[in-house]
């Protein structure tokens, strides 16, 4: 394997070094994104890891840390680029967003932007130093506190066709019993997130890996980070960068369209349907949470399913603002979304 070179770093063919990318010079001096390069010892693809695009999701950090930390470069083909902070400007303020007078702060929705805002810079250091040079992608996203997410996603419209089905294969690969079937021509997501632009713009196939979130123990959590661990493995056996098995799923929810389930009503969450009910149907109407007034202790909303479907992300008991994160049920109602086996 030849070394590898990235921002001006050379690094050798069976080693890990941390090298930093540059962004922009801000207020306080220069931004970078710290990466993780493993360079392996033998021949193979380049597989990017991105975590923390949005900066309150530092859960996925844990999972590369602990990643980087098993990864043998002497056993490796190929490299790993891990990068456990992508966004380290919404990171310093624990938002998901970048707190400035942007007029697009989301940095998963900004890939390809031809501004000088932080975001887009971000979004650009990303792509020229990193995507440019890789053969695949994950990027993980994770509930913020008191949520958790809980399926991979591929993109099923790119425009050449092989990318998707690529993506497809290491969405399976992953080994996770949900898998969500993207548009990025149409709906919320679009080719301006970090696989949308990586498969239209660079040709490369790749996962959103969207399994745990924070504020649920450290028993429950250590879970998540396995299951993170398993599937990334996974995809790099798929590739060929690790010997062994691929896991294989006997059975798994195709998910299509979705409701996202939240609080007009901003206060104090009280769920009714919790994690014990992930992955069961929830009935039209059903009452989901209540959200009650943190000073006067009414009761000011009621979170209803919208329709018959899954659920998939679920959430704690937590404060929310209008509009806050919930649950995720998987509609049912339109013919596409159904449980595979194989």
């Amino acid at each position: 394997m030849p070394e590898i070179q990235l921002a001006g770093t050379r690094v050798q063919a069976g080693t890990h070094q941390v090298v930093h990318v540059p962004v922009a010079h801000d207020l306080t001096g220069p931004v970078t994104i710290p990466t993780h390069v493993v360079a392996g010892a033998h021949d193979g693809p380049t597989l990017l890891l991105l975590s923390m695009l949005h900066g309150n999701e530092w859960f996925s950090a844990l999972i590369l840390r602990e990643l980087v930390a098993r990864l043998d470069p002497a056993t490796l083909r190929g490299a790993v680029l891990a990068v456990p902070v992508a966004n380290p400007v919404a990171f310093l303020t624990d938002s998901r967003c970048i707190l400035d007078n942007a007029d697009e702060p989301d940095a998963n929705r900004t890939f390809g932007g031809p501004y000088q805002w932080l975001s887009n810079q971000v979004t650009r250091a990303i792509a020229d130093h990193l995507m440019r040079q890789s053969h695949a992608i994950i990027d993980y996203h994770v509930g913020g506190w008191g949520a958790t997410m809980a399926d991979v996603s591929y993109v099923t419209d790119f425009t050449r066709a092989d990318v998707s089905s690529q993506s497809r294969a290491m969405a399976l690969a992953y080994g996770f019993p949900v898998v969500h079937c993207l548009t990025i021509h149409s709906g919320l997501r679009g080719p301006r997130t970090s696989l949308g632009y990586a498969g239209e713009q660079f040709g490369i196939p790749g996962i959103v890996a969207e399994v745990g979130g924070l504020g649920w123990g450290v028993a429950r959590e250590a879970e998540w980070i396995e299951q993170n661990l398993t599937g990334t493995v996974g995809v790099m056996r798929h590739l060929g960068m690790l010997d062994g098995e691929v896991p294989s799923l006997s059975r798994y929810l195709e998910v299509h369209d979705y409701w996202r389930v939240g609080p007009k009503a901003g206060g104090y969450l009280e769920p009714l349907v919790d994690l014990d009910r992930q992955l069961t149907e929830v009935a039209p109407g059903e009452l989901m949470a209540r959200i009650v007034d943190p000073q006067t202790f009414a009761v000011v909303d009621e979170v209803r399913c919208p329709g018959r479907g899954v659920l998939f992300y679920a959430c704690r008991a937590h404060m929310v603002r209008p509009g806050g994160w919930a649950y995720g049920v998987a509609s049912l109602e339109d013919g596409r979304t159904r449980w595979v086996t194989a």
